[in-house]
């Protein structure tokens, strides 16, 4: 019985030290070092280029003048379909320079009233090269819209005789205003459309002589020429990671 007793002490005894030791090991400090946050995936690309669909709509308005006196009527210039490109560089995450052009195609520049309702003065190659500063919203996810405003130097690639011969079209320089939006399917691919509104004074001079056989009769043209430059095509961003993603640093 005595026996008994010891063993049933001893063993009461022995819980009570492993109860006590496994408290004091939970009081002490833990030398495991806490989780550390996920790592954020950078995948921001700095440079990009667009390729795609281009319609011109040369909003024009013009009048002739026959030897510096206005004859009443008024001319147009018809609309462009063409491939346009674009090229860009992002200085922060929101603001990049943009550069934008097309392949160069004949418009007709016709008179649109009196009795040559029409007829085609001449056959021009316009060009406008918008060079832009766009501010671009990044807190829609892939889709990511943009409002920009810049210059646009303008000029003719080639003009051919029709009606007027030795045709002869002024530079210019225009404001331009921008908006559009990227779609991104991926960090570097993604769709885009594009909305350009030019705005420039443009003059030209040639001379007419199938009215007056022999003689050289000096016509002026001056138009406000403010083309709508609609682009739609891809997008493809690059010049940041390579194929893996960098881990930016806090």
């Amino acid at each position: 019985m005595k026996f008994n007793l010891l063993s049933t002490a001893l063993g009461t005894t022995a819980l009570i030290c492993a109860c006590a030791a496994t408290a004091q090991a939970g009081d002490l400090p833990s030398d495991k070092a806490p989780l550390a946050p996920p790592p954020v995936v950078d995948t921001f690309q700095p440079m990009f280029l667009k390729l795609g669909f281009t319609y011109a709509i040369n909003e024009s308005s013009s009048h002739l003048y026959e030897r510096g006196m206005d004859t009443g009527w008024n001319a147009t210039i018809s609309d462009v379909a063409t491939v346009g490109f674009e090229a860009g560089v992002f200085f922060t995450k929101n603001i990049s320079i943009n550069v934008s052009g097309g392949i160069p195609l004949s418009a007709n520049d016709r008179i649109k009233n009196g009795p040559y309702n029409g007829l085609v003065l001449t056959k021009l190659y316009p060009g406008i090269v918008p060079v832009t500063v766009v501010w671009h919203f990044d807190n829609f996810g892939a889709f990511q819209p943009y409002v920009g405003v810049g210059l646009a130097p303008g000029f003719s690639f080639s003009n051919k005789d029709a009606l007027l011969t030795n045709v002869k079209v002024s530079g210019t320089m225009n404001t331009v205003i921008q908006f559009g939006a990227d779609y991104m399917l991926t960090p570097r691919w993604g769709l885009s459309f594009d909305v350009k509104k030019a705005f420039s004074y443009v003059t030209g001079h040639g001379y007419v002589t199938q009215f007056y056989p022999g003689a050289l009769i000096s016509v002026d043209q001056h138009a406000h020429f403010n083309p709508w430059l609609l682009s739609t095509g891809i997008v493809y961003r690059f010049g940041g990671a390579d194929a893996a993603p960098v881990v930016a640093s806090y």
